[in-house]
């Protein structure tokens, strides 16, 4: 099911370091966010944390560390993962529906195809959503004093916050992934809103271009779909 693949390799994303490669499950990157890092020291009897164990290690704000067992995500399944099945396979159904009226309905057939593309979107950030267990330290610091400044204030203003929209952190590239593969693929298939607006010969251009251009750009997608983002995890 890649939408549900899609938004784990979302969270992923979020948990791996800023450009490191994904895990090859993406789920397992998951546990990096529970798991102290090198050099954290370990609870003392009774459950009492000692010392910063939840810090994390300097240079790794996603909570760093190897990628888990099982080696990265491969180019493949990468790739796999930006084709959204669940949406064809209901988008298709339901095209076989309209197939009952020929060349007719077929605004309804555009309809149908513009509605698969936003349930494209929506799915991935649902799970998303769902799956993300962790949250954001969201946090921006002021400028640096420059040299020979005076020193700041008591009552100076406290550190900038990023906006709401930053705050919302949903994955921008799964999302985009998910869409633009429906809308080249929704295309292709047979009785697709092309296939009426077009000649049969135009049609079957078009859809092995389209299919051929669609493979192309996400193999161009799939090499940033395998790296960290710079987000900062802290546990909820």
């Amino acid at each position: 099911m890649s939408l549900l693949t899609l938004a784990s390799v979302a969270v992923a994303r979020d948990l791996t370091d800023a450009g490191q490669p994904l895990a090859k499950n993406p789920v397992l990157s998951t546990m990096r966010v529970l798991a102290p890092g090198p050099g954290a020291e370990q609870p003392a009897p009774g459950g009492q944390a000692t010392g910063h164990a939840a810090e994390q290690p300097t240079g790794q704000p996603n909570g760093g560390g190897q990628v888990p067992a099982g080696g990265v995500a491969s180019f493949a399944r990468l790739l796999v993962a930006q084709i959204p099945s669940e949406a064809l396979l209901a988008y298709t159904t339901l095209l076989a529906v309209f197939s009952v009226g020929g060349g007719a309905y077929n605004t309804g057939r555009w309809g149908l195809y513009a509605a698969a593309i936003v349930v494209c979107g929506v799915a991935v950030i649902g799970g998303y959503l769902a799956q993300r267990d962790s949250g954001f330290d969201d946090t921006q610091t002021g400028p640096a004093p420059g040299v020979g400044s005076a020193p700041p204030k008591a009552d100076a203003p406290a550190p900038a916050q990023v906006s709401a929209l930053g705050k919302t952190h949903l994955p921008y590239l799964p999302v985009l992934t998910a869409v633009v593969s429906m809308a080249v693929y929704g295309l292709t298939v047979p009785g697709s809103p092309l296939q009426f607006d077009v000649s049969a010969t135009a049609f079957a251009i078009y859809s092995g271009c389209l299919a051929v251009g669609g493979g192309v750009m996400m193999s161009i997608f799939a090499p940033f779909l395998g790296k960290g983002n710079a987000a900062k995890i802290v546990a909820k």
